[in-house]
């Protein structure tokens, strides 16, 4: 069977949704991208696909935590 993978991801203040390293969107919120993801796998399964959807949310990083919060992890 063959098989697509859709990621939904955070680039430069919007969130996107990828397919075979094409970018869609922008979406402004995760769930919104997450609704056309989903969408969008669950009609390439009704056209014989394999769909794979995966989040990739965003890290903080110790520079954008809260000074408070880089002391208690320190």
């Amino acid at each position: 069977m063959p098989q697509v993978n859709y990621t939904v991801d955070f680039l430069n203040g919007v969130w996107r949704v990828g397919l075979n390293g094409k970018q869609f969107g922008p979406y402004s919120t995760l769930d919104a991208a997450v609704a056309a993801a989903s969408k969008a796998a669950h009609k390439a399964e009704e056209q014989g696909y394999e769909a794979l959807l995966t989040i990739n949310t965003p890290d903080t990083t110790a520079e954008e935590q809260p000074a408070e919060d880089r002391r208690n992890a320190a």
